[in-house]
């Protein structure tokens, strides 16, 4: 059996043993109630007017305007204008059809309408402006110790709000079950409830509050909510994103992609969350996310945040360990230009510390730091030095290398060590001026144990460099 509940959004209340339950009101817009008492006399019996409730016809629920003219006619009584009732808006299930079948089926004796409209005591035919509720408690008893409960069966006696005329005012009104009150409702409880309860759940919500903060619209128990009809005029809903337990660890950040899954992170993230720190490479399920665009709902809107190894004092005179380990991660976040506003900024500031250039040579020939991570040097440290007087203009003389006047006997051992710095200042021809079979002095750079076809072998185009020719079908200089 359907019972018959009150319209949510009562004024006051009723109570039937522990059980509280809604009183319904008129609503603002109703016209005065007809005069029934008052037509007791002419009217024995209610289906003289409302001659279509017990055949379910609503076209015949209530007589013709016309009607009233035989009495009203101005002369015997007052003319009177009445275009018939407005309907009641509510979200109540019910059929007097239905109803009396029921009541048959049960071996009940046939209902009569007193039973419903007619406050306890009163005549036949004092109606009153409000259905007497409590009568039906009297048969339909509810099993909940609460109206309200998640899963009470809502869909039994109330149809979804999707479906009734209700105004904002109205569904701002909607009463609230206590389990909304729980502090873990939005983060867990609702979650966990809405998927055997959606009829529930569509009682007092339709498919826009659930998108108004799900990124994400597929879920079924989502999709199983009616969607309001456009000129519903629904209250705003405020986007909530409580934090799970699991964003609390402190090593969430760092293996938070392990666990991650489209369906779970769509709830709160769009892909411009998750684009907050992840700038290229982008792992499929981030590509698979929704776009703010493409969503109703805001999403979580993250800003993007440096993750705890960032935070050390130091890290900045460390960071270049982890990123030549793992370049990788570094990209995950940043890219070429912001390593750049650093590592190529102006001399004496940027990456470098204070006075770095003074002290710089030690450095880049001890490889300290890899400098053409940054810079071009055949370009950039050229530049300054033949400025400042210390590179050697393609003479074999001792110039910048500290003023040592055999030099040349010895750069040999430190150009092996480190060809790099050489290249800083010197252009392969001012190797070959020597180093060749066609320069000066003809001078070998091979060491007794080079192994020659193997060298053309693996690079005929590196002993070009010196050589005219395949130097293997010939004496090696």
């Amino acid at each position: 059996m359907r019972a018959f509940l009150a319209a949510a959004g009562a004024s006051s209340t009723i109570l039937l043993g522990a059980l509280v339950v809604p009183e319904p009101t008129v609503r603002a817009d109703q016209e005065d109630p007809f005069p029934h008492a008052e037509h007791q006399g002419l009217f024995p019996l209610c289906t003289g007017c409302h001659e279509g409730i017990p055949s379910g016809d609503q076209s015949d629920w209530y007589p013709e305007p016309e009607s009233c003219d035989g009495c009203h006619d101005g002369v015997e009584r007052e003319v009177v204008r009445w275009n018939g009732p407005t309907d009641r808006v509510d979200n109540v299930v019910f059929d007097h059809v239905e109803h009396e079948e029921e009541r048959d089926e049960a071996g009940d004796p046939p209902g009569v309408c007193a039973d419903c409209h007619v406050a306890p005591g009163g005549g036949r035919m004092e109606v009153a402006e409000d259905l007497q509720v409590a009568t039906c408690w009297s048969c339909h008893a509810h099993e909940r110790d609460e109206h309200y409960a998640p899963d009470a069966g809502c869909e039994t006696c109330h149809v979804p709000l999707a479906s009734t005329r209700f105004g904002r005012e109205r569904i701002e009104g909607l009463p609230e079950p206590t389990s909304h009150d729980a502090d873990d409702f939005i983060l867990e409880a609702h979650g966990a409830l809405a998927p055997g309860n959606t009829d529930a759940c569509a009682t007092c919500h339709t498919r826009e509050t659930c998108v108004s903060c799900h990124v994400s619209p597929d879920l079924d128990e989502i999709q199983a909510v009616p969607e309001a009809p456009a000129s519903m005029d629904l209250p705003t809903v405020e986007a909530e994103y409580p934090e799970p337990s699991s964003h609390l660890a402190e090593d969430w950040l760092e293996g938070h992609q392990e666990d991650a899954a489209v369906a779970e992170c769509s709830t709160c993230h769009t892909q411009n969350d998750c684009r907050t720190c992840h700038v290229s490479s982008l792992p499929e399920l981030v590509a698979a996310l929704p776009t703010r665009a493409q969503a109703r709902a805001p999403g979580v809107m993250l800003e993007s945040q440096s993750p705890d190894s960032h935070a050390s004092l130091f890290f900045m005179q460390a960071h270049s360990v982890l990123a030549s380990t793992d370049q990788a991660t570094c990209s995950t976040c940043h890219v070429d230009r912001f390593c750049v506003s650093c590592h190529e900024g102006a001399v004496g500031e940027g990456y470098h510390p204070p006075n770095f250039m003074v002290r710089h040579a030690a450095d880049a020939y001890g490889r300290d730091s890899e400098c053409s991570n940054c810079h071009q040097q055949a370009a950039f440290c050229r530049e300054c030095h033949t400025d400042l007087g210390l590179a050697g203009r393609r003479q074999a003389t001792a110039g910048y290398h500290d003023g040592a006047q055999l030099w040349l006997l010895r750069h040999g051992q430190a150009a092996r060590q480190n060809l790099e710095s050489c290249a800083s200042c010197h252009r392969q021809v001012d190797c070959t001026r020597c180093h060749s079979v066609l320069g000066a002095f003809q001078v070998s750079p091979h060491s007794s144990d080079f192994d020659a076809e193997r060298a053309w072998a693996q690079s005929p185009r590196t002993c070009l460099a010196c050589h005219v020719g395949n130097p293997t079908n010939g004496t090696v200089p």
